[in-house]
């Protein structure tokens, strides 16, 4: 096939610290996997334009159309970057690029649009469940920041739900969170969940610790030499957790985050009644893996009038990072299609990982 000419499609997952590019040759309703791919990193470039010429000059491949997933809103084919301050134009650039089409659409679309297309090897199970064939799925994802979204299924078809709950207002479900809103808001004048669930959180959930807690002295110096005091913060505690150093801080910070992540899960889940499945999502919930022990994830996730039914809902943790790509690829696919009347198709196995 010669791909120069066979309407190949261009795929894109662009969040807050890096943008991963792929170009995919058309396939019916399921994208293949993709023909050229290369992540980097958007402190390198000084515009997303610049990315793309980079990228399309080194495959010397000319796409027909593209649909970008991107961190933020969008709003008219147009996205301002939450946490980034870049603007992604899609009019703009279907005319600078000379493309059919192109489609932006919010990066969790993006990832709950490749969740259906996941094998069981992409996804980590935290419960089993039971999963409702029809019901509607949520997707969450700490990364840079926090994004939300969720599937529905009109007439068997797929169709995926922007959402920027992440920016909703945090609410404490205990003593500890209660002070930590009150820490927060002698600071900010609005605390959002996203800051305290993601990875602009951590530093900031440190810091509130740190009034309560010891921090040792080496970690002390290695925070005060780092840029991004982030990665410094994950790693003592995922070292603290291995038995290769002693850092109660450090892990009682990831503790307190990925006990707001398993709360904010239940919050989405029953908002958009998600008995299809949770599915969750971004760097950083990768980074924590080790953090989120079902057990425990799910003690929280489980509360209240509907503490029975949340049991039953199947929740994973998507390990495969390509996900939001492939979903792009598929919204892609879908726009090509033509058929506004139908935004999309499930693949012919109607199975979903987190309950396989």
């Amino acid at each position: 096939m010669d791909l120069s000419t066979a309407g190949v499609l261009l795929a894109g997952d662009i969040g807050a610290t890096k943008t991963t590019l792929g170009l995919f040759a058309p396939s019916g309703a399921v994208p293949g996997p993709p023909l050229r791919q290369q992540t980097y990193r958007n402190a390198e470039a000084a515009c997303f334009d610049e990315l793309l010429r980079s990228f399309l000059d080194s495959n010397g491949l000319q796409p027909v159309s593209a649909c970008f997933g991107v961190a933020g809103p969008v709003i008219e084919n147009t996205v301002h970057m939450t946490n980034l301050n870049w603007v992604v134009d899609g009019p703009g650039l279907q005319t600078r690029f000379g493309w059919q089409r192109v489609v932006l659409v919010n990066d969790l679309v993006a990832t709950a649009m490749g969740v259906p297309h996941l094998a069981s090897t992409d996804v980590r199970v935290i419960n089993q469940g039971k999963r409702r064939k029809g019901s509607a799925v949520a997707v969450l994802a700490p990364g840079s920041g926090l994004g939300e979204a969720f599937l529905v299924f009109p007439e068997g078809r797929v169709f995926a739900c922007a959402s920027e709950g992440g920016h909703a207002s945090f609410g404490p479900r205990n003593d500890e969170q209660m002070e930590l809103l009150s820490f927060l808001q002698q600071h900010h004048a609005h605390v959002s969940v996203e800051m305290v669930c993601s990875g602009m959180a951590v530093p900031e959930l440190f810091t509130f610790l740190a009034e309560r807690m010891q921090v040792p002295l080496w970690l002390q110096q290695e925070l005060a030499e780092a840029a991004d005091k982030t990665p410094v913060i994950v790693q003592a505690a995922l070292a603290a957790r291995r038995g290769e150093a002693v850092c109660d801080i450090a892990v009682h910070t990831l503790r307190l985050l990925t006990d707001i992540l398993a709360d904010e899960a239940a919050n989405l889940a029953l908002k958009t009644l998600a008995l299809g499945g949770v599915y969750i999502g971004g760097g950083f919930a990768a980074r924590v893996e080790p953090f989120l022990e079902p057990q425990r994830f799910m003690r929280i996730f489980c509360r209240g009038r509907y503490q029975a039914m949340l049991g039953d809902i199947p929740v994973a943790l998507i390990t495969n990072p390509q996900t939001a790509l492939v979903g792009a690829a598929a919204c892609a696919i879908q726009a090509a299609s033509d058929d506004p009347a139908h935004p999309g198709r499930l693949p012919d196995k109607d199975t979903f990982s987190a309950s396989a």
